[in-house]
């Protein structure tokens, strides 16, 4: 019997992922505004700008102002990309446009979501959700049909905190009602996953799905290759 009660996850690249990619997706949106970026300038110059940035956590907003919040955060990242890039024309329109994709349209759910949820809960392990990710999350779980396998959840934007600092797990944890000995985590960031969890005692599974990957001590390619480690 596995000492496990509790798995936290990880969202994005780990529940579901961008179907098109970051930069095509943005591409997919700029078609009404503008054909003159490639799809990699794209990408690099988000992941520079968002590596460099400030987490996406705030302190004591809910409603309305975290909502504006949020979309403030992501506002000025984007303009960064294209302060960079090349101006858009009308670009307000455009961030519009892409935060609404990225509310629901831009994401697909891995294959194996679905039934490793469906499995965790007939092995009655409580699921929890520890991600840094802003309030569209609710939307996106509810569109794929996983909310309801879902006990909890703790994303950054609401907490003050964001992986891979310490206090976002142990929130996430006690906002579960959880122990720390009794819980595992899977996620796909090295950094922000699986090192920040072994830092504080938290036993973690890094998710890699390339193929040429054999599940390990620490990495599997699926989720539903956890039972056979832990249980």
């Amino acid at each position: 019997m596995s000492k496990f009660n509790t798995i936290s996850l990880d969202a994005a690249d780990t529940l579901f992922f961008i179907k098109d990619g970051l930069g095509d997706s943005y591409n997919k949106i700029l078609k009404k505004y503008s054909n003159n970026y490639e799809s990699r300038d794209i990408s690099n110059s988000f992941k520079n700008f968002f590596n460099s940035r400030k987490g996406l956590h705030f302190s004591g907003l809910t409603g309305r102002n975290l909502v504006a919040a949020e979309k403030k955060w992501w506002y000025e990242l984007v303009f960064d990309v294209f302060n960079e890039l090349g101006m858009i024309d009308d670009f307000d329109s455009y961030f519009d446009d892409l935060y609404e994709f990225f509310a629901k349209d831009a994401w697909e759910i891995f294959e194996d979501t679905l039934p490793f949820l469906e499995e965790a809960k007939k092995r009655n392990f409580k699921l929890i959700v520890t991600s840094n990710f802003d309030s569209r999350i609710y939307n996106v779980c509810e569109h794929f049909g996983i909310s309801k396998y879902i006990d909890c959840f703790t994303i950054s934007s609401e907490s003050g905190s964001s992986k891979p600092d310490p206090n976002f797990f142990y929130k996430s944890l006690s906002n579960a009602n959880a122990s720390l000995e009794n819980t595992l985590h899977i996620g796909d960031n090295p950094k922000l996953d699986f090192l920040a969890a072994k830092e504080i005692g938290l036993a973690c599974y890094l998710i890699d799905r390339d193929k040429d990957n054999s599940p390990s001590e620490n990495r599997i390619n699926s989720l539903n290759c956890i039972w056979d480690l832990i249980c």
